[in-house]
């Protein structure tokens, strides 16, 4: 009989942790009867669900710990007037007192072999998260697991309450060897029940969808592509005034970015007022940007912190080098695909114009990526 598996996550719109969620239920759906249970059943990657999951919600209580500001303001004045409230709550007290409440307001019908939390919380001023609580207060299950997709050392959640809520873990779940190193460097109690469980791809459905539309790829220019959130951590804003400098020094290049987030006007502003609009393309959220990682030259990181992002496996199977600046796991999964720097804006700017004056032409071969080694992580880790 196959062993019931209970993973809980806040949504299932377009993100790096979504996304490996849905490349891990494509690996291990036909191994295991799994129930996924999304806080805000929603999001574009749902129809990328692979079929036989059941797929659950949160109720009327818990559902909002899923959900965008934007979002429950759709969904009606009552859900709106609710999540703002514990937004609120959130601010002043902490997520302790609020997904700790909330996740008291579910209880899940059955018993699991494992019930693994997919996300972790962010500050705990933020109204972000709460897989954790509800996986521990919600859920009945032998064993259960929560997994960590950030460099926690220096991540924003790093406070003393989500330390204390990782100790009621059977198992820590880290998403590369140096997301777990720096794990165990905060909690060296835990070092004992953390894994290395790498995150899952798709890299047939990648070649395949680098294929679905053409992209304009300027000639005699350097091809840059950032596939990102406009957001401080990545790190897009401060790369605006550095590439100022090298377009200045004689560099030509075109800098297409995919994504958005909350810096996007920002973003726009200093790019008209740098003079930079023929430079620095917007593409807004795209739910397939392979394309663009097939015909760019470079895909740009220049993260301020990252654990072990998505896309520099991405661009590994799409023959596309990466430059990134030094986050926990960059030299660890680049290797020798790429360039990874200080990371302080005067070394990217030095290091990149290096990179960028001898028009790079490094290959990468990504035909001997495969997904055994995590799939079989994730297998021990289930027991």
């Amino acid at each position: 009989m196959k062993k019931k598996i209970l993973i809980v996550n806040n949504n299932m719109n377009i993100g790096g942790i979504q996304k490996s969620l849905v490349n891990l239920l494509t690996q291990i759906h036909t191994e295991y009867d799994i129930t996924l249970l999304l806080l805000y059943k929603s999001g574009e990657l749902m129809e990328d669900i692979p079929s036989g999951i059941e797929i659950r919600e949160g109720n009327v209580f818990t559902r909002i710990m899923g959900m965008t500001h934007a979002q429950a303001k759709e969904r009606g004045i009552l859900t709106f007037v609710w999540r703002s409230f514990w937004t609120v709550v959130t601010r002043v007290l902490g997520t302790k007192t609020s997904f700790s409440f909330l996740s008291l307001m579910q209880k899940v019908k059955g018993e699991f072999d494992a019930a693994i939390s997919f996300m972790q919380n962010d500050s705990d001023r933020i109204f972000y998260g709460g897989c954790n609580e509800f996986v521990l207060n919600a859920v009945k299950a032998k064993q259960k697991i929560t997994f960590v997709h950030c460099d926690f050392k220096n991540y924003d959640g790093n406070n003393s309450y989500n330390k204390s809520i990782y100790k009621k873990f059977d198992k820590i779940a880290a998403v590369s060897k140096s997301v777990r190193m720096r794990f165990a460097e905060v909690m060296p109690d835990l070092a004992d029940r953390t894994y290395t469980v790498y995150n899952c791809y798709d890299f047939d459905s990648i070649r395949i969808l680098a294929d679905a539309y053409e992209t304009e790829y300027s000639e005699g220019k350097i091809n840059l592509f950032s596939a990102s959130r406009i957001s401080k951590e990545k790190g897009i804003i401060r790369m605006i005034p550095i590439l100022k400098s090298i377009k200045d020094k004689g560099i030509d290049f075109i800098w297409r970015i995919a994504g958005g987030g909350i810096q996007t006007d920002e973003a726009k502003r200093m790019i008209k007022e740098l003079n930079l609009t023929d430079n620095i393309i917007l593409l807004g959220e795209l739910k397939n940007p392979y394309p663009y990682f097939k015909n760019s030259d470079i895909l740009l990181v220049p993260s301020y912190a990252e654990a072990a992002p998505m896309v520099f496996y991405e661009a590994k199977a799409l023959g596309l080098p990466v430059f990134s600046t030094d986050t926990t796991s960059a030299y660890e999964m680049i290797g020798n695909d790429g360039w990874v720097c200080e990371n302080s804006d005067e070394m990217i700017e030095k290091a990149l114009f290096d990179v960028l004056k001898d028009t790079p032409s490094l290959k990468v071969n990504g035909d001997n990526l495969n997904n055994e080694k995590a799939r079989l992580e994730f297998i021990e880790i289930i027991g």
